[in-house]
Parts: C-alpha cells; sequence; structure tokens
C-alpha cells in the first residue's frame, strides 16, 4: 500500500513537471478578429494542441537540431484529414471511434493559428 502511494506521488510529479515545463504556444490571429474572439479560439486552439499530443505528435512531430519541431499543415492537407482520405494509414489510425469529428475540428484550429515555424 505505501508503494502503490509513493509510486502515486513519483508519477504525478513526473506528468505536473512535464505539462509545466512545455514551452507556451504563440497563436496568431486576423487583426480584424475581436479580442474575446481572439480568446474564444485560443482556448479551443489549446485544446487541439492537447489532442494533437495526445493522438498525432509521436508520428508528426520531429526532432530537429535537437528541439521538437511540429509540422506545418496546408489548408488542403488539413482539409483532407478532417474527411480522413489523407492516407490509408490515418483512415485507420484517426478513425471517427478514436478521434471525433470534433476533436479534429480542434486539432485543425490548433494547427490553423499557432505561430509558424522559423524557415
Amino acid at each position: 500500500m505505501y508503494l502503490r502511494v509513493i509510486i502515486l506521488i513519483v508519477f504525478s510529479a513526473i506528468i505536473i513537471t512535464a505539462c509545466t515545463s512545455q514551452k507556451k504556444v504563440t497563436y496568431v490571429f486576423p487583426e480584424a478578429m475581436a479580442q474575446p474572439i481572439q480568446d474564444e479560439y485560443e482556448r479551443l486552439s489549446e485544446k487541439g494542441r492537447v489532442l494533437y499530443e495526445i493522438n498525432c505528435a509521436s508520428c508528426h512531430t520531429k526532432k530537429v537540431k535537437g528541439k521538437m519541431v511540429i509540422p506545418e499543415f496546408t489548408e488542403e492537407e488539413l482539409g483532407a484529414y478532417s474527411i480522413r482520405i489523407a492516407n490509408e494509414i490515418h483512415e485507420d489510425k484517426v478513425s471517427e471511434e478514436r478521434v471525433s469529428a470534433e476533436e479534429l475540428n480542434l486539432i485543425t484550429y490548433f494547427f490553423r493559428y499557432k505561430k509558424k515555424n522559423k524557415q
């Protein structure tokens, strides 16, 4: 029993450290977008970021020069994902049972509004 409590505490500490040490993502919104709408889209984009990390990052995020780099997707590529025709692997691994249409939409917000990678 005592060992389980220690394991739970250590595991919780690791999770908290991992979550708090993550670099904050910057989002870029159109200037004409009102601040309350930007705030809402930032909230939705953050949900999309979490869903990306859970469901997509293991295959799509690459390490470049010791730094983790999230890919850039075109609007066409994001559209293909939304209807799940990007490729056969995604039809299976990103099925509606695993990632709902609503969740996929949130992931799209994340990609649409996250600050672009430096070239």
